[in-house]
């Protein structure tokens, strides 16, 4: 059976996981006919199919990629186990019956498949480097009750289409849960964040990550300079506040201006076991090796 090879979070020496962490991350843009029609965020998730093969994809919201053919995401190279400071960039079919989307319209996540584009990387002799997330860090259903009412979390993306595109890394945002992990928000698998979100921030993973201890709710213990990083959720809107603004001209023009409330809506990464489900269903027999995979080429 096929399996796709990956250079993930694993053997990694070098990498702090604060770094590998930025490498689970890309902008995403998104084209139709040749020409660009948004922007937005995803992040590298490996589903497991059987145990000798796993589905690497990349995770985004479904409005980021809706009405578009064609994705195109940047990807560092590989020296060893470490990225060389090379780029490619990456374009995945993003047509309808491509696109892997969750099976309930209100959860706005889908799936774009990875896979077959690092096996080309690989036969071209320019693999690819990249942090794929997985189900080890998604919380269980009877883990989400020892949160805190309030959590400090860190966002990775490309607000506005921002990033650091010299060394090719997101922008990384710090704040706190606006809700309490531990409920539903409005009664959907949602939860709310305190910080700065803007478009382009959409598909951007958020972790709880804490660098030097953290109280165990579990064992009501603090465990004193010990890390945790959990994978709680992606981000997908953000509330809006209208307010009345005036330009000063001779016709005085009334003008209303939409500003974000630096809070944001947030999808629960346990909703990931829908698509996981679809893949596991697409993906369970071997893939052909000559499919198509798309193209992959050297930035110039």
């Amino acid at each position: 059976m096929n399996s796709y090879h990956c250079r993930g979070a694993a053997g990694m020496p070098g990498l702090t996981l604060a770094e590998q962490l930025t490498l689970t991350t890309t902008r995403i843009s998104a084209f139709r006919g040749g020409a660009q029609v948004g922007f937005g965020t995803g992040f590298f998730f490996n589903f497991k199919v059987s145990d000798d093969l796993f589905i690497p994809a990349v995770i985004t919201n479904k409005h980021v990629v809706a009405g578009c053919d064609q994705v195109t995401i940047v990807c560092h190279t590989a020296e060893g186990p470490k990225p060389s400071g090379s780029f490619i960039p990456c374009h995945l079919d993003a047509r309808p019956g491509a696109i892997i989307s969750h099976p309930d319209p209100d959860v706005d996540l889908c799936a774009v498949p990875f896979g077959p584009i690092l096996n080309q990387a690989e036969a071209n002799g320019t693999p690819l480097f990249y942090t794929g997330l997985d189900f080890g860090l998604v919380p269980e259903d009877d883990d989400w009750q020892y949160f805190d009412a309030f959590e400090e979390v860190i966002m990775i993306g490309c607000p506005r289409g921002i990033f650091d595109d010299f060394n090719n890394l997101p922008i990384t945002r710090r704040g706190n849960t606006a809700s309490s992990l531990t409920k539903l928000y409005g009664g959907k698998q949602e939860f709310m964040v305190d910080m700065a979100c803007f478009p382009g921030s959409s598909g951007s993973p958020i972790f709880v990550y804490d660098r030097n201890g953290y109280l165990d709710r579990k064992t009501n213990s603090f465990k004193i300079g010990v890390s945790r990083v959990r994978f709680v959720g992606v981000l997908y809107s953000g509330p809006l506040i209208t307010n009345d603004g005036k330009i000063v001209l001779q016709q005085q023009p009334k003008v209303e201006v939409s500003a974000m409330m630096h809070l944001g809506n947030a999808i629960r990464s346990s909703q990931l076991h829908g698509i996981e489900e679809l893949i596991k269903a697409r993906f369970s027999a071997e893939i052909p090796k000559n499919a198509d995979v798309g193209d992959v080429r050297f930035d110039t």
